[in-house]
This record gives C-alpha cells, structure tokens and sequence, in this order.
C-alpha cells in the first residue's frame, strides 16, 4: 500500500514495468522494492538451495537477499535499483546472463587530499570540515542520495511541503558540502582497499583507484542479524528497511503491521506508519520498561539532548492515542508464515502471545561496517555494549578525532563504532579538520565539536542503558534455524561440524558454506562466533575479501601483463593468526608416527598408515585443512600447464621434474575416487576433461609438442582443432584455433574432499590433534621428542607434511628442504546456470577456469598476491585481479554477465616441480611429504609416504629429498 499525508504527494505521473510478466505501477524514482512492495509483492526470488521464498531484509544493500534480474541483468538489488518504464523484472537468475558492465581499456587513477567513503552524517560533516580548510575532498556513496539512513531523503518520487527536522538536517547537510566543493559521487560502489592510499572503486563511468592523501571511513551500519525460526520469511525485514519503505518511498508492503526487537527506531517507525495509515499492531521492546530507578538515565537524556529526548515521550504518547499496546520485557520467539510472513509469537512476562500481521519489522541493534577499515589492517576491538553488543560485533579503534591505528585513515560514524547521528556528526566534523591539519591547510580545533561530542555520547549511554536487551543466548537457537541466510545453513548443520571438531569460524565457514555468500559473513558472522564459543577479538571473525561487496566482473576486466614470476618465498611466516592453542591430552604424548600438518598430504598420509595398523598422531598448529588445502580450487591437474615450465621449449624434450610427475596425477585421481566412495559420497568430482587453449599458431606447435611428451609418459591427450572445439566447449570465445584435450582431468569440491579424508583418517583410528604447534624436534632414543606448547609428543618416526612451512618444521630436525611458498589467488562469481563442463587452461596465459559445484565460476591460474612476512597472512593484489578477470573474459565471454563474490589468496608449496618425499639422508626416521598441486596430488603422496614409512617402498629418486645432495 502507499502511504497518505497531507503534505506529501506524488511528484510525477506513474510508469509501468513487469514483474515475473506482471504489469507493476511504479512512480519515477522509487526502487524495485518499493513498487513491488506497494503492489503487495513480498517474494521477490526463490533460494538455489531449498526453493525457499525470500524478499526484502536489510534494505540497504547490505544481505543481497532482494537480487532479482533486470533486464537480463543477474544479482540486481531491488532496494536499492530504481524503477524504470518498461524494464523487465524476474525473481530467477537469467539463463545466459547479459553484460553487467563495458570492460575498461584502462582504469583511471585519481588523485585527491581527502576520499570519505559514505555520506551519512558523519561522512558529510568530515567532508565539510576538510572541504572549507581548503582540501581537495571527494565523496563516495553506494546509494541513489546522501544522508545516510538516519538523514537519508524523500525519494524523487514524491514532494515534500513541510519537510521534518530530519529531512531538513539532510539536505542542509547536502547543501553544505556542495557549497563547500565537496565532489560527492552517489551510486560508487567501494569495492577494495588495498592500501591508505589505493581504494578501488566503481562509478558510473567505470573502475576508478583514489590515490587519497587522507582517507576517511564512514560507511555506517547494517541492522544486526536476529536468528529465530522463520527471519527469512517474505515479510519479515529489519526495521531499517520498512522504514526506508515508509519515510523515503512513502510504501508499506502490508496493511497491519508488528515491531519487534529493542530500541527507540522502533517507536519512531511505529509513530511514521500510523501516520502514513498503516495498523500498528504492536511494539515489542526486549528491555524491560523503565521504572523509578532509570531517573538519573532519563535526566541524563533529558540534559544532553533535551529535542531528542521529547522525541522518545513525543512517539510513546502517539503510540497511547492510537492504541498501540508496546510489550516491554518482551522477546522474539519465531516468526510464522508458509510462503510469506503471517503472526510472530514472542514471549511476554505474562507468557507466550502470537500476534498476526502482514510484515514484521525487526531490530535488535546494529552492527558497524569494518570491511573496508580490517581490509587495510586498522587494529578493531570487540564491543560489549550498546544496542547488539548482546551478540558481539567488531569496531574499529579510533581515537576522538577518528585517527586509527593506521595514520593516514580516519574511521568514523556508526561504520567505525555505534554511537548515533549526533556522535557521528561530531566526530566527523573532528576527522575532517584533523585530515585538513595533517595536509598542511589551516584548520583550528573545534571546541564545541568536542563540547557536542561529549554530550552525544552521554546521551547514548544513558540511551543504551535504558534500552538494554537481555544477554544473547546461542544455545537458544533451534537446530532447524537458519543463521547464514545466503547459503541457508542452520545451526543444527554448525553444531554438527563443531561436535566433528571445528573450534574455529574459519573452520566452520569451511566446512558448512556459511559466510561464503553474497554479503560475506554480513548477516551471519557475529552469530557464527558465538555459536563456537570464539574469542572476543577480529581474529574470531573471518577476514574480509576483495571485493567487500560483490562487483560486475565486466568493470575490472583490463588486460595486464604476464611477463612476470611469481615470487618464491623461501621461507614463509607462519601465520599469526590460528585457531586456540589446545591441552595435550595424555593419549596423544606418545605414537608411532607423528605427522606434523593436517593438510591434504597430512590427512592421507595418515589415512593410509592407520589402514596398516599404525599408531599415527597428526598435530597441526591449527585446525586440519585451514591452509592450501581449502584455499584452492579443487583442480584436479593432469597435464602439464605452461607455469611449469622455465622455458617452453622443454616440452620438446622433457620438462624435468614435472615430467616425472605425470603419471602420479591419474593415479592420485583413482586414490580420490576410492576415498569419495568409502566415504559414501562424490566430494563433488568430475572429470569431464580438461583444455588447454591456443590461439596462435606458435601456440599450437608448442601444444603439439608437450601432448607428445606428456603422451611418452602414458597420459592420454591430444590435439583438437578449432571445429571440434567448438562442438565440445561451445561457451568459449570463438578466436581459439584448438586445444590440447586431456579426457582424465577435472575438479573436486576442496571443502568435501577434505571432510572425507578427515573422517576416514579418524575412523581408520589415526587421532588429529589441532591447536598443536610443534615448536622443537630432537633424538629420543631411536625415536624423536617433539616439543609443542602444551607438551612433549614422543614419536619413533615423524613426517614432516606442513606444505610450504615444512622448510621450517624440518630444520627443527637439523634437515633442509628446499620449499617455499608462492602467494596465489582464485576468484569466484556469483553462480550461475551449467556451462563449463571442463577444467580449463591457457597455452600462453596464466589461467585455471572452471564451474564449480555450486554453480560459481572458479577462476585461478598463479595469478600472485601479497605475503606479509609479519603476520604471515596473504592478501589480494587489485591488478592480479584485474588481470585474472581480463583472460577469464577473453576465454568465456559469459563471465561479463556475472558479479565477482570473493577473490581469496593461499600460500602455495612451491618446490623444483616435483614431489619431496621420503627419508631424509642422515636422519632416519624422519621423513618429508610435499608437493605442489597438493590438491590433485595429495592422496598419492599420502600413500608413496605411507609405504616409505613402512618399508614396502622406496621412493623414486626423483622425488627423493637425497636429489638436493
């Protein structure tokens, strides 16, 4: 329905589109969401998973539940893509998609003083401040209009003749920063921060990187997630997002309506849609009601901001007239509804009430937007008050003035640390001047900036204090709730993973998909954290990705040179970060074998030993599978690549190492089918071929050449032409003359096949002990003492299967071996129908492509990142992705049609293009297990070391550690 009142009107005549092949009335200027919800639409799409209903959440583009396709275009969010005449609107995903954007044959650096990402009130006070010093200041803002959800507009749809305090606020604040010379750019999506001075981002003409002098982060909040049964019901949203309905588009999508959560947003949304002629049915509000003892917060409110204060009497008194009972002390007990919401039940002090209404608007705190600021590295802390602190939530550490640990970034406003408008206002204005001084302009401290600053925080504590929730309790959410929205795991599936051995959220979002969606981790991670009991601190939280926000893949797609090396790293950092040291228990001081790492050549190396009977103990530093075991792809490689080579022209004769490798690539593949089928599963293999494209004739003979060589060491592959490519690969682009086609290669799902190993191990008797670090390794006898933190592990022989680190764990032992790491990427789109039956490569590109089983693209190919030698962690380079996008594009043209999701970096082995396996000369008993392509080759190295160890055979010399002398 569309809201009445006496000085708000249409400002234009209606236009028309289609829904699902429905005519829908629209008004020029309103969203997707808002003309759907006006016609009473509430389902907007169906999940890929259950084919479950789902419509508007957040509101605010934050959840990505409401994309829907546009005109051939997938991924669109209905809240926040503008209504157009004739435009096509459907809830499923387009068969081919159409382009998403024109790739850029260049991507424009900018240079400025200060770039403030977002203009709510905190970003457009730290702009105006900055801007009348006299800096250079730009804007970026991923919504339609400024202000912020607090300031944010009337849409365009409507005309406003008496404009409320708040609106006033906001376009004053608007105006403010025009006539300063703020440049301010609406619909600019911030995609990646890959240093102080290195934002990327997207803008209507294109990819655009701001090189700042000074940054400022304002990105504001998202409304926390609120986990009960039937939250993702069309129908249920925050309350944020039924408020942006009825104040900015002047709709609600139901008639009779419920409010729920904790909070004074609440009350004023309550007292908005009785205006705008819409049943209240009730607001429920978690704290319990304010009696005699809250004086002194009420007096506090009263003094610090005696308008706002009315405000709160001013909407409870409306609520009395109207007759709209609000609940105190009352929680959220479910949400009811088959394909759309219909009554919440909560639970009073007087007992359980259901109440029926077409829409339920949720809230229960929020939670600020630190992707930006933890992609740079700003130092975050973990807050335990105010509204969601129930649940926990990450912040970002800045002193008064908004300076965060990294000097040249200022974080601001509720996307730094909740505080409200008032707080953000001040401490932007504060940012602002603070940037301008560090750049040399003139720009005096602001007393009365502070003076309101200390004023709006008291207000908020006494606000906070008054409006405080009971404990969140994670036991309490039922098995059969979903937590992560977007890949629809409940926590029943999380319990499940965590009574399996997961102690961390990285391990669970591994091993049950949750987090790895669309908004990454938005709507689930706080409430993921505190189902495992995590640390209250960022390293609970998984690490964000480029890009922070899904992006056109078509934007970034700019050729970039190869003629590089992926740098080696000779001896890699551990990483800092790690799940929680664990006690040793008392069975595992003592084994036959310890085998020291849990990654895929770990697992199977136990696997196979424990098969024979053998005691075995693995001990990794973490958790199992949590390094390149799970940040790969899941290729599983036959042929050769051209990365193997140092010169191409040894695959005219022999190509070393690597070709004798070869033939361990099918074996390994038949070892992983037999470990998918003991497990009773697929693990999601397919091995449907793979192609290495040419499209030059020097490409064709060099193919010539190596599937000759490759076919002298018994691999079955061949050359095709260009016809019978097309036949088989009709989803390439058409310049390719032929491929070579290797009928054995494939994929496998990672995340499944480590889960298998895993199981197999235990359930052969092989015990994983995680949250081991083996810190020292000395004689014991015949056998070996392995020190750790929490314990001595006596072992009469150890393997050494830590992947790129095991050059570091072996000289414990006094042994070298040559193994570094090389930092390399893989990126995923959004998924999309079956396309890419094939693994495939490039003869003169760096590039690995293929459609995973969930639908994404997976794209890789040794395109490098970055390695910090601190920390240990890796991270994306921007032009490593840009360039990995340009060859998937120029292969698979379907890729221009599809967003990217994540890209993600591992530390890769990198050795002489051969296994290291065996025992090493002059230390018996202690033997090496690693390889690169560790993924494909895992299971047969697993087995190669288990027979080394117990004597059956020996390894061949070419894998041998004696080859280094």
């Amino acid at each position: 329905m569309r809201l009445t009142s006496p000085t708000i009107a249409r400002a234009a005549a209606p236009i028309r589109f289609t829904f699902e092949g429905r005519e829908i009335e629209a008004l020029p200027g309103e969203t997707i969401a808002a003309a759907l919800s006006a016609a009473g639409i509430l389902a907007f799409r169906e999940t890929a998973k259950d084919k479950a209903p789902r419509g508007l959440w957040c509101g605010m583009g934050a959840c990505w539940d409401c994309i829907v396709t546009v005109d051939g275009k997938s991924g669109q969010r209905a809240c926040l893509v503008k209504a157009e005449a004739g435009m096509r609107v459907e809830g499923a995903p387009p068969r081919e998609p159409a382009p998403l954007a024109t790739p850029p044959a260049q991507i424009a650096d900018r240079a400025c003083d200060v770039l403030v990402v977002g203009a709510g009130p905190a970003g457009l006070s730290a702009a105006i401040a900055a801007a009348r010093a006299g800096a250079d200041v730009v804007v970026l803002d991923e919504r339609g209009e400024a202000g912020g959800q607090y300031l944010k507009p009337l849409a365009k749809s409507h005309a406003n003749a008496a404009p409320d305090a708040q609106f006033r606020k906001g376009a004053a604040l608007l105006a403010e920063a025009r006539a300063a010379g703020v440049a301010i750019h609406q619909g600019a999506t911030v995609w990646g921060g890959f240093a102080p001075d290195e934002i990327a981002a997207l803008l209507d003409d294109g990819a655009v990187t701001f090189r700042p002098k000074r940054l400022v982060l304002a990105p504001g909040a998202h409304e926390r997630p609120v986990p009960v049964p039937g939250w993702t019901l069309p129908g249920v949203m925050t309350t944020g997002a039924l408020q942006t309905l009825a104040r900015a588009q002047r709709v609600s999508p139901a008639g009779r309506v419920v409010i729920a959560g904790s909070g004074p947003l609440n009350l004023q949304l309550a007292c908005e849609l009785i205006a705008g002629g819409v049943e209240v049915a009730a607001v429920v509000e978690a704290a319990p009601k304010p009696g005699l003892g809250a004086w002194r917060d009420m007096l506090t409110l009263a003094r610090s901001s005696p308008d706002l204060a009315w405000d709160g009497l001013r909407y409870l008194a409306m609520l009395r007239r109207a007759g709209v009972p609000v609940l105190w002390g009352s929680s959220i007990a479910a949400c009811e509804g088959t394909d759309r919401f219909a009554a919440l039940r909560i639970a009073t002090p007087g007992g359980e009430r259901r109440i029926e209404a077409g829409v339920a608007a949720l809230n229960m705190g929020f939670q600020p937007e630190t992707g930006l600021a933890r992609a740079l590295g700003c130092a975050q802390r973990f807050a335990t008050e105010g509204p969601g602190a129930e649940i926990g939530r990450l912040e970002t550490v800045a002193e008064e003035d908004g300076r965060t640990s990294i000097a040249e970034v200022f974080a601001v406003g509720d996307g730094a640390a909740i505080g409200g408008s008032r707080v953000a206002l001040a401490r932007g204005r504060l940012a602002g001047l603070a940037a301008a001084r560090d750049l040399g302009f003139s720009a005096p401290e602001d007393a009365v900036a502070r003076q309101d600053l200390a004023r709006a925080l008291a207000f908020q504590r006494a606000l906070w204090r008054i409006f405080a929730a009971p404990p969140f309790d994670p036991a309490a959410i039922a098995d059969a709730t979903i937590v992560c929205r977007c890949e629809e795991v409940t926590a029943g599936a999380l319990r499940e993973a965590m009574d399996g051995g997961a102690r961390s959220l990285a391990t669970l979002k591994k091993q049950t998909r949750a987090g790895m969606g669309r908004c990454q981790g938005r709507m689930c991670g706080a409430t993921v954290a505190r189902l495992v009991g995590a640390p209250a601190d960022e390293a609970a939280f998984a690490a964000p990705r480029a890009p922070i926000k899904p992006i056109p893949a078509a934007a970034l797609m700019r050729e970039v040179p190869e003629g590089y090396e992926t740098p080696a790293i000779e001896a890699p950092t551990p990483i800092r970060w790690r799940s929680p040291a664990a006690a040793l228990a008392p069975e595992n001081r003592a084994c036959d074998v310890l085998v020291i790492g849990g990654g895929v050549v770990g697992l199977s190396t136990a696997l196979y030993l424990a098969r024979e009977g053998v005691d075995v103990l693995v001990a990794d530093r973490s958790e199992t599978g949590l390094a390149a075991t799970t940040a790969n792809a899941g290729s599983l490689h036959v042929q050769l690549l051209s990365y193997d080579f140092g010169d191409k022209a040894e695959a005219l004769g022999t190509a070393g190492p690597a070709m004798a490798t070869l033939p361990l690539g099918p074996r390994s593949i038949a070892l992983w089918r037999e470990i998918a089928r003991d497990a009773g599963e697929s693990c999601g293999i397919r091995t449907e071929g793979g192609l290495m494209l040419a499209e030059t004739e020097e490409e064709m003979a060099w193919l010539r050449g190596k599937t000759a060589a490759e076919r002298s060491a018994g691999i079955e592959n061949h050359v095709i032409g260009a016809n019978e490519l097309r036949d088989i690969a009709p989803y390439l682009a058409p310049r390719f003359l032929g491929a070579a086609f290797c009928p054995d290669e494939g994929q496998i799902d990672p995340l499944r096949g480590t889960a298998a190993l895993l199981g197999l191990a235990r359930k052969a008797g092989a015990r994983i002990a995680g949250g081991i670090e083996v810190t020292g390794i000395d004689r014991d006898g015949s056998g070996y003492a392995a020190a750790t933190e929490a314990g001595t592990i006596r072992a009469g022989r150890v393997v050494v299967a830590a992947g790129p680190w095991s050059g570091r764990i072996a000289a414990l032992a006094g042994v070298r071996l040559p193994v570094g790491g090389l930092v390399q990427q893989v990126i995923a789109t959004e998924p999309t129908a079956p396309l890419v039956p094939h693994l495939v490569a490039h003869a003169g590109r760096h590039l690995s492509f293929k459609q995973g089983p969930q639908g994404h693209l997976l794209i890789g190919g040794g395109w490098p990142g970055i390695h910090d030698p601190v920390s240990g962690t890796t991270r994306n380079r921007r032009d490593s992705i840009e360039g990995n996008l340009w060859i998937a594009g120029h292969v698979v043209p379907a890729v221009a049609g599809l967003s990217v999701l994540r890209a993600w970096t591992g530390l890769n082995v990198h050795v002489d293009r051969a296994p290291i396996l065996g025992e090493a000369p002059g230390c018996p008993g202690l033997y090496a297990a690693v390889t690169s392509s560790g993924f494909t080759l895992g299971p047969v190295a697993g087995r190669m070391t288990a027979d080394a160890v117990l004597g059956r055979e020996a390894v061949a010399p070419d894998f041998s550690i004696g080859r280094f002398g």
